[in-house]
């Protein structure tokens, strides 16, 4: 470990602060008044609602603040009239990290100047959502502790502070000024002191460990069918937000891996004399055959082919590619054809 790194032999304690509210205030505002706008028009929409919003206040009271990571060094940019800074944070970091230390950098900033109103404009969600809550923070990050300091300093002085979303990379011009100056800071930025925490650390290895994972996946010559179907790693299940049963759950498994009870699979590990079907005996014994060609399927098929129409599906989809776009509703249909036809998996 690099001995200019400063890693707390300690937990931090539990950090509680509680706002004024009328002297903090979290607008996040624009996340509706974009709602809709199609990908074509953001860039030309978005600046002209923003500027709708806060023409009234003062450019010299606006602080935008964003974070970077470019080729494994992290970095944030502070952008405003008057000021502008950039610094580069000691590895390991996220940039949800770098996002809090821009904060922190603006809010020192702002304690140097007159009491006044001020803005600070992010295009972290996750960020201005961490400020906001008011529920204890058991291992608060270095840079959220700060921030909580600072602001409660800035309150008793008099000081008002407005956090406001804003969408990245839709030329809102303080925006892409302050993530030009994140990049250079990333890239040739002055260190800027932190704590670093453990659970930085922690972050910092498992995600070495899935980009590792990751590499080994998209490099190794194991598992490719499955590799077609889900080709990034993930520390959750396939399944995971949908309601589906065990037993749907394990047939759509088998056929991701292509393991399965067909002639197909059994031939190639010994345990069927041939991979053509036994019940048309003309056909190779897979997955599609069985639920588009085969003709003992024909009854069961006809009732899928008309659920498919119902449900705006195509019919004749590579069951591959059905698996690989993770759509339930036709991986149901599919389901259901399998146990109406009593083909077990």
């Amino acid at each position: 470990m690099s001995s200019d790194i400063s890693l707390p032999s300690y937990n931090p304690p539990r950090i509680h602060f509680t706002n004024d509210s009328t002297s903090v205030k979290y607008d996040l505002s624009m996340k509706q008044a974009i709602h809709g706008i199609p990908d074509q028009l953001r860039c030309i929409s978005i600046p002209r609602i923003f500027n709708e919003k806060y023409q009234n206040v003062n450019s010299c009271k606006r602080f935008f603040t964003d974070g970077s990571r470019i080729n494994g060094s992290t970095g944030f940019g502070v952008f405003n009239e008057n000021f502008t800074a950039f610094r580069k944070l000691q590895e390991p970091c996220s940039v949800y990290v770098a996002e809090l230390a821009a904060i922190n950098f603006a809010l020192g900033m702002i304690s140097n100047m007159p009491v006044d109103h001020f803005f600070i404009f992010s295009d972290s969600l996750s960020s201005i959502e961490a400020l906001r809550s008011m529920k204890p923070v058991k291992h608060p990050s270095y840079f959220l502790t700060k921030i909580r300091e600072q602001m409660g300093a800035l309150v008793e002085r008099s000081y008002k502070i407005t956090f406001v979303w804003v969408p990245s990379h839709c030329s809102i011009y303080g925006n892409e000024k302050a993530d030009s100056l994140a990049k250079v800071g990333a890239q040739e930025g002055e260190i800027y002191d932190r704590r670093i925490s453990h659970d930085e650390f922690f972050h910092f290895v498992r995600q070495s460990s899935l980009q590792s994972w990751q590499n080994d996946w998209r490099d190794g010559q194991l598992g490719r069918w499955l590799h077609s179907i889900i080709p990034n790693v993930s520390l959750r299940v396939w399944w995971y937000g949908l309601d589906v049963s065990r037993n749907f759950i394990r047939v759509m498994s088998r056929l991701m891996s292509n393991h399965y009870s067909l002639d197909a699979h059994l031939h190639r590990i010994n345990l069927a004399l041939s991979n053509v079907c036994t019940k048309c005996g003309s056909g190779y014994d897979d997955i599609d055959h069985v639920v588009w060609q085969c003709p003992d399927n024909d009854a069961s098929r006809a009732l899928l082919l008309d659920t498919l129409e119902a449900r705006g599906r195509q019919p004749f989809v590579l069951v591959r590619d059905v698996l690989g776009t993770r759509d339930v509703t036709y991986m149901g249909c599919i389901f259901d054809f399998l146990r109406s036809a009593g083909i077990k998996v």
